[in-house]
């Protein structure tokens, strides 16, 4: 039998995922590591059998179905989180959901139960051409659509190739890890001292030596060759002083990147507007006549420095004329992962110095990241983490896995007057919070934000944003300290 967690009320803490694809198990993976009681429901009996791996109730049935939110056990449901393939059951089954849950717990308003609902199509929230904001009419509580922050991450990730892992932590704070090369200045030193030994360089808040699972830094352990050491830096600014430290070399950025993107979709054209407003020089290279035309009839289409080729991407005679030795970045953000990891590949062979691609299949990352040529990112693992995100909103704030820190997370919390370590030390607010403080975001006295390093704050303020680093197993604790 599942344990869960009970509730005030002595009902057991259940959540509800409907969809058990690949960002379905991943959610219900995390939650069953939380401790959470999880019930996971899909109508194709192959998806069911690949998810025997995880503890958690399963069913095979359908958003629709009321007997499948039944056996789910609906009545003692917490949150339930739709990410089927189809945006359009997504948002419907947010509506059927509260409304069994109401039938059997007698709860109109149904403000028992959260419901949460992925969205793939970024187009479904515009106000004009879309159908948002969908809160307002689907009964959903949150929409998760996470193609605004898998576009960041991999351009974010761009900037610094030679770098392991790249993550948001907020605002424009990262999360990055890197490997200790035979080279670096820091092998010897202790995580506590290459702050104090090396102007400007990110601080360092978990350290993974050989096959561990990495831990926390205590500010005494000596850097070896080899360890995948986890810096934060309060801008992408921080990633040259982090490579440099590290031993790794990372290509100049050039005033005016030349940027080659694959693909015309709703990923492409979100990269490309993205380049365009930094500057760079873009081509599009799209295979489908239609998509390559409405790139060029959307608002990004009428800048002049944007090329949209419709074309073949693996055509050797196209690439030469469009000259894909000169870029400095191609991306590959075509629907299909082996094509992506196909011209990504044939782009670095060109010497391309700044290559990436998106991928659907969480398993080819680890591939990728394992040749270590490319830049890729997981749509589905960043969907995954945006949902852990809307669950979690108890707390509201960020919430990001760490890949290669598997017990360690990151999330960020604002301080109120109820919290017990306002007015106290970073230290002793850590020793209440059982968690590392890795920054602190502030309103000056002009109304600006800006990003604090922790040794840098006297006390924790009212207002104060803090971001924290903590053990997985230590999350419930963490949150029931940060709650209102």
């Amino acid at each position: 039998m599942i344990k869960g967690t009970p509730l005030k009320d002595g009902r057991i803490m259940r959540v509800i995922i409907i969809g058990a694809g690949e960002v379905g198990r991943g959610v219900a993976a995390a939650l069953r590591d939380e401790k959470r009681q999880v019930a996971l429901i899909d109508p194709d009996p192959v998806a069911i059998n690949e998810s025997q791996s995880i503890d958690c109730l399963l069913i095979t049935g359908n958003a629709l179905s009321r007997d499948s939110l039944l056996r789910a056990g609906i009545s003692d449901a917490e949150i339930v989180v739709l990410c089927t393939n189809s945006d359009e059951i997504n948002l419907l089954g947010c509506a059927f959901a509260k409304r069994v849950y109401s039938e059997q717990v007698g709860d109109r308003a149904t403000r028992g139960v959260i419901t949460i609902a992925t969205v793939r199509d970024p187009t479904m929230l515009d106000k004009n051409r879309g159908a948002g904001p969908l809160e307002r009419w689907s009964r959903a509580d949150h929409i998760v659509c996470a193609s605004d922050d898998i576009v960041k991450q991999l351009a974010a990730g761009l900037l610094a190739p030679s770098i392991e892992e790249i993550l948001p932590l907020g605002d424009n704070a990262w999360i990055a890890v890197a490997e200790v090369m035979q080279n670096s200045a820091l092998i010897g030193k202790t995580t506590g001292e290459v702050g104090n030994w090396i102007v400007d360089i990110p601080s360092i808040y978990a350290i993974k030596s050989g096959s561990s699972g990495g831990s926390l830094v205590n500010g005494n352990e000596v850097i070896q060759e080899g360890d995948l050491l986890c810096f934060v830096a309060r801008s992408t600014e921080g990633f040259p002083t982090i490579t440099t430290g590290v031993g790794l070399q990372d290509p100049d950025w050039p005033s005016v990147p030349l940027v080659a993107i694959f693909g015309a979709t709703q990923f492409g054209a979100k990269l490309a507007a993205h380049y365009l407003a930094t500057g760079a020089e873009v081509v599009v290279i799209e295979p489908d006549l239609d998509v390559a035309n409405e790139l060029v009839g959307s608002p990004t289409g009428n800048s002049k420095r944007l090329d949209v080729i419709h074309g073949d991407p693996q055509d050797e005679e196209l690439l030469r004329e469009l000259g894909i030795d000169r870029h400095d970045i191609a991306v590959a953000a075509l629907d299909d992962d082996n094509l992506n990891i196909a011209i990504s590949m044939r782009a670095k062979d060109k010497g391309v110095p700044r290559t990436g691609l998106l991928l659907k299949d969480r398993a080819l990352v680890e591939a990728v990241h394992r040749i270590g040529l490319t830049r890729p990112v997981s749509r589905r693992l960043v969907t995954v983490t945006s949902i852990l995100k809307s669950i979690h909103m108890n707390i509201p704030g960020t919430y990001q896995v760490i890949p290669p820190f598997p017990g360690i997370i990151s999330i960020s919390a604002e301080v109120n007057h109820h919290h017990k370590f306002v007015g106290k030390s970073v230290k002793d607010s850590e020793v209440v919070l059982r968690s590392r403080i890795v920054m602190v975001e502030r309103h000056d006295d002009k109304g600006s934000t800006v990003m604090l390093k922790p040794h840098t704050v006297e006390s924790i303020e009212v207002g104060d944003r803090i971001y924290l680093f903590l053990a997985r197993d230590d999350l419930k604790k963490v949150e029931k300290a940060l709650e209102n």
